[in-house]
């Protein structure tokens, strides 16, 4: 069992962002670097937690495998095939650009539906809606969709422009006294429980996720974990820590819109090369924020 790995010096381990090797051990943290020659400090206890996740997910998926359990389509037609997702083969290169023009990804035959079909929640009944005439495509509970202020509802998200695909969580906070903040509220209230703060460090760790502000009116620089606390980035050589994201977030002037993003951001290429299966990467990763959309929407329930 992962509790047992005793990590050394020289040898490679695996984590979400891939295989590393431990180049220094001191104390409770250590010096890993990965293939492409990245190094970080990381705390041991935290990879040892890393590596019993993907160790317990991985018996899952060959659980499921032996017994050949599949999940079954939410949507079908009157054949009995499923008809969300069925036309998308992955994307092309000419759909990483900043418009959508000649452009069917988003849409409920391609991503934006097989997405959908592999999204599965015992609380939530998702569906998509493609951004008006930007390449976004939106994952929102139907429920909590018909409620007032659409736009600051939290959703799941997935966006491109002309070199990177992103996808994760996304929640925008007002900057209009008058709008109503549930959501970005319930979100707060939910991080500043350390436990659930620490439980969101592990995920943003773990998946290789950034926290930023899109329009950077809140703040600008890249949110990151780092050593089990966070640290902004505003370039390769400037950083600040953050002790606490939810003390960070909450003291932002209130008279800046936030249009606050957990993502993971991936380069078109890879994207590319995936394929289809880029579906399931991105269904994996909503289901894992799962926690935080509930906690998010809680207060309409």
């Amino acid at each position: 069992m992962s509790e047992n790995i005793e990590f050394k010096v020289g040898h490679k381990y695996e984590n979400m962002k891939g295989v590393y090797e431990v180049i220094s051990i001191s104390g409770d943290s250590m010096i890993i670097s990965w293939e492409n020659g990245e190094r970080t400090s990381t705390p041991i206890d935290l990879q040892r937690k890393i590596i019993q996740r993907m160790q317990t997910e991985k018996q899952e998926r060959d659980k499921d495998r032996i017994q050949g359990q599949t999940k079954e389509p939410k949507h079908q037609n009157k054949e009995g095939a499923s008809k969300y997702g069925a036309k998308f083969k992955g994307f092309k290169e000419s759909d990483f650009k900043k418009n959508v023009t000649e452009t069917n990804w988003r849409s409920r035959n391609c991503l934006g539906g097989a997405v959908t079909e592999r999204l599965f929640s015992d609380k939530f009944n998702f569906n998509s809606w493609a951004a008006y005439r930007m390449p976004i495509i939106h994952w929102v509970d139907i429920k909590h969709r018909g409620r007032d202020h659409k736009w600051l509802q939290a959703k799941f998200f997935a966006q491109v422009d002309e070199n990177y695909f992103y996808y994760g969580f996304y929640i925008e906070r007002s900057s209009n006294p008058a709008d109503t903040k549930n959501d970005w509220n319930a979100f707060i209230w939910w991080l500043k429980d350390a436990k659930n703060e620490y439980w969101l460090n592990e995920i943003v760790s773990e998946h290789n996720l950034c926290i930023y502000d899109l329009d950077e009116k809140g703040f600008s620089g890249t949110i990151k974990s780092f050593n089990e606390k966070w640290k902004i980035h505003n370039s390769e050589i400037d950083s600040e820590e953050i002790l606490s994201l939810s003390n960070f977030l909450d003291t932002l002037s209130k008279e800046c819109w936030i249009d606050l993003h957990i993502a993971k951001k991936v380069n078109k290429d890879e994207v590319l090369v995936k394929v289809e299966k880029i579906a399931d990467d991105i269904s994996t990763l909503f289901e894992a924020l799962m926690p935080l959309y509930e906690a998010s929407v809680a207060h309409s329930k």
